[in-house]
């Protein structure tokens, strides 16, 4: 301990000194702080003297909460931050005072806590800062390790750190790590931006370098990805027997792997005498199986909380080690392969996720499918509409007509650009070229199937890793584009189905300032599980074989939850809570919102390139009082038997029960109503069948809307003369005019058989338009005058959304005491309060 008795006065007055001065300029920055920002309390930095250490559990007691350390080193001696909220400073005060005072013994009081103090002063970044390296200069823009304590305001540091970052455009990582009692954050600003950050409740209790990604999956730190694992193996709830599978078609997988072996419903090969993912060094199948199991696995490894899955995983192996002496064509090994899942396990689960990455240039196309169909897109739509399988030794036969109880899910990648090159991505300006590449680099067979969920991939993933080797990279595609691996359909024929449906997380590319370097990284791809005896247990993917695996598992978990939806309407769902980026319809929408592009070029290049964007687990699994989501699912006859002829049948009308007296409040607000149909046809593949437009379709659904001063007389003849005319081709109506709210509108729309288009209009208006259509409109079951398909009933599912401005008015509660759906109490606390998943309305 430090003798002060030479000058215990004045060694007490320069240590009070300093926490004053220290409150002082707290009180003074704060000030230019926004209220909900403003800490109540400040930060000190706390000198030992030389060779001398501080009393620390002292400066972690009576309020103070000691932040970091700094342990002596070389001539520096040890420096404490302390965390001195407001209520705290007299109590401190107080007890650096008493020094002057002696105790019953005669010794200074508190001089365990008080003589060994050098200084006292405000905390700075470079007191946080924890790297023996030197700060970076003041101005220089770099990312930051913020670890935050929670429990140093009653503030969410978190909350206060992205609010900051918004309004300073400060980039910010979106996922936080929690670790102990402390949350991690991710930031790139200046030494001059993380001062402000200090002033704040989000001051942090040490700043730290990032590591990143790049580090994560570096060969030096395998051994910590063994503790990960085994972390998260202990934190693993399998799911209940019965719930739903995803059964992956790829390359098989390791089933010993520590994160896999619990959740496996089986492991299967339509390829003989070979063994699981051993054609494959990069163990691809165990890769998709990881994904489609835990989504992004950084999530899962970072929490310190149990993960509990919904949905176990099933491989089938399809794809051979070497080409086989006798080729086997993907269509009949497809089918094979879903005969196998479907017979192989005596414990057939409620629900399966067919998913399958594989894809093939097609003959019809140079550089992919035009979208005219193949043996092997034909059997994807046969075997998802239900149709039998039958395997024999010497044959495979898809038989019978289709049984709308056994609808298969299959989840298909759109296929991958290959062979980049790096002028191929960006020019000479630097400016990002790639969507040329992708646009005309053709969706790939069998993708362009109607029946299936096709997915292509995005990206939000830009960071350039921070190593040597990467000095000078930088990311292709901006964050919320198309990722430079994905193909498009804007060269398929007008006729063909609209696809991708939807986009997926796929990673991004990186390239050189000389443009003679493409390289993908960990940084810009997603974690997921490897071949365990290659000696790691991790490792990453990207592509849309990532984008393909996170959609099946987002179908899995639709299953899980509404256990009665069909796999048409489970695929619809997916497609009707999916959402374009700002970054994807960039120079679609005039300042007022409005549409300024044509709707056929809309058509033509995000929906042809995008689907319908990205939809994500929250939306999916849920709704909000401020957007409603309702979901039908029912059947009709699309062609009845009239003597010897065959006519259109049913059209089934849907009374909407939004209510029509919030609506007329909200008056002139603007609303929006998000309408998806879903169906699956039966295939005609013949080369005839697809001279048409229509002929491949074993029949065709429509859905139209009531029009706000349309009779229900008029509207159900509206619709009769629409479905005669593309019945027959040959006659032309009049356009509707309420066709022109209409995002996308009928003519764009009626591609393939999933119909999706957002209306836009008053809140008025829509109130009087209160009646949704589904209707026929012709299929070769009307053509060929099937015996046996004639009067057969099809199902649909139909998802309607309405969705009004954050406002005060609730349209969830009516909606649901109209149909009888009980109504949480916590939903009349606010307008975006999220529903119970189990109050969707049906």
């Amino acid at each position: 301990m430090v003798d002060r008795s030479s000058d215990r006065p004045g060694h007490s007055a320069r240590l009070i000194s300093g926490v004053e001065e220290a409150q002082a300029e707290a009180v003074t920055a704060r000030s230019a702080v926004d209220p909900r920002d403003r800490a109540d309390g400040f930060a000190i930095r706390v000198e030992a003297a030389p060779e001398h250490e501080l009393k620390l559990d002292s400066l972690d007691k009576s309020g103070l909460t000691l932040m970091s350390v700094h342990e002596a080193h070389d001539e520096r001696p040890q420096e404490a931050v302390v965390w001195v909220p407001v209520e705290a400073v007299p109590t401190l005060l107080r007890k650096i005072d008493q020094f002057t005072e002696n105790t019953r013994s005669g010794t200074p009081k508190n001089a365990a806590l008080v003589a060994n103090i050098e200084q006292i002063e405000q905390a700075t970044v470079e007191s946080l800062w924890q790297e023996p390296e030197p700060l970076p200069d003041p101005d220089d823009v770099v990312w930051w390790e913020l670890w935050l304590n929670p429990t140093l305001s009653a503030a969410d540091p978190v909350e206060t750190l992205r609010n900051l970052s918004r309004v300073h455009h400060w980039q910010m990582l979106p996922r936080t790590v929690g670790i102990g009692h402390f949350r991690v954050a991710q930031l790139r600003t200046s030494v001059r931006g993380l001062t402000q950050i200090l002033r704040t409740n989000a001051c942090p209790a040490e700043i730290r370098k990032p590591t990143f990604t790049e580090e994560f999956h570096s060969r030096e730190l395998r051994d910590l990805h063994r503790d990960f694992v085994i972390d998260l193996v202990g934190r693993l709830r399998p799911a209940a027997p019965g719930a739903p599978v995803i059964t992956l078609f790829d390359t098989g997988v390791d089933q010993e792997h520590p994160l896999l072996r619990p959740l496996l419903f089986g492991a299967h090969s339509v390829i003989s005498g070979e063994g699981p993912d051993d054609n494959d060094p990069r163990g691809h199948g165990t890769r998709m199986t990881g994904l489609a199991a835990f989504g992004d696995l950084e999530g899962a490894l970072s929490s310190r909380m149990p993960v509990h899955l919904d949905h176990h995983v099933e491989s089938v192996k399809i794809l051979p080690r070497r080409a086989p002496d006798t080729p086997r064509p993907f269509g009949e090994v497809t089918a094979t392969a879903v005969a196998t899942a479907e017979t192989a396990n005596p414990e057939q689960p409620q629900t399966r996720v067919f998913a399958m990455a594989v894809t093939a240039e097609s003959g019809h196309g140079v550089n992919g499918t035009d979208g005219t169909a193949t043996l092997w897109s034909a059997a994807v739509d046969a075997l998802a509409v239900g149709t039998d399988v039958i395997v024999t030794h010497d044959r495979i036969d898809l038989l019978g007509p289709p049984e709308p109880d056994q609808s298969r899910l299959i989840v298909v990648s759109a296929g991958n650009v290959r062979d980049h090159r790096a002028t191929d991505l960006v020019d000479a300006n630097g400016t990002a070229t790639y969507l040329d590449l992708c646009d005309t680099s053709r969706i790939e067979d069998p993708a362009q199937a109607w029946n299936a969920l096709t997915v292509g991939a995005h990206t939000e993933l830009d960071h350039v890793p921070t190593t040597d080797d990467f000095a000078g990279y930088r990311a292709v595609a901006a964050p919320g584009l198309l990722s430079p691996h994905s193909r498009t359909s804007l060269m398929f024929r007008e006729a063909a189905a609209l696809k991708p449906d939807i986009v997926m997380e796929g990673g991004n590319l990186l390239v050189d300032t000389d443009l003679t370097e493409v390289s993908g990284h960990d940084a810009i791809s997603l974690t997921t599980t490897a071949r365990s005896h290659l000696g790691q247990l991790l490792t990453t993917i990207d592509a849309t074989s990532a984008a393909t695996a996170q959609a099946a598992r987002l179908a899995a978990l639709a299953h899980a939850r509404y256990p009665k939806l069909h796999a048409e309407t489970v695929r619809g769902l997916l497609v009707h809570e999916a959402q374009w980026t700002d970054a994807m319809i960039d120079g679609v929408y005039n300042r007022n919102g409005r549409r300024k592009i044509g709707a056929g070029q809309l058509a033509r290049t995000v929906l042809r390139r995008y689907g319908w964007g990205v939809p994500s687990q929250e939306r999916v699994l849920s709704s909000t009082a401020s957007a409603v989501t309702m979901i039908i699912q029912n059947s009709l006859k699309p062609f009845v038997r009239e003597g010897r002829s065959v006519r259109l049948g049913e059209l089934k009308l849907h009374e909407l029960p939004w209510p029509r007296e919030q609506l007329l409040d909200l008056d002139a607000e603007e609303v929006s109503l998000r309408v998806t149909l879903s169906y699956f046809i039966e295939p005609n593949p013949g080369r005839r069948g697809m001279l048409g437009q229509h002929t491949y379709a074993s029949h065709r659904l429509r859905f139209a809307l009531k029009g706000p001063f349309e009779t229900m007389q008029e509207f159900e003849g509206r619709i009769s003369q629409a479905a005669q005319a593309e019945d027959d081709a040959r006659t032309s109506i009049r356009p509707f005019d309420a066709d022109r709210n209409w995002l996308v509108g009928p003519t764009n729309r009626d591609r393939g058989c999933l119909h999706a288009d957002i209306w836009r209009g008053t809140a008025r208006e829509l109130a009087d338009c209160g009646v949704l259509a589904v209707y026929p409109a012709g299929g070769w079951w009307k053509y060929n005058n099937s015996s046996d398909r004639v009067g057969r009933s099809v199902t649909y599912g139909l998802m309607v959304s309405l969705t009004t401005p954050e406002v005060s008015a609730d349209l969830y509660t009516p909606t649901a005491v109209q149909l009888g759906v009980p109504v949480p109490a916590e939903l009349h606390t606010t307008t975006d309060t999220a529903i119970p998943l189990d109050a969707r309305l049906f």
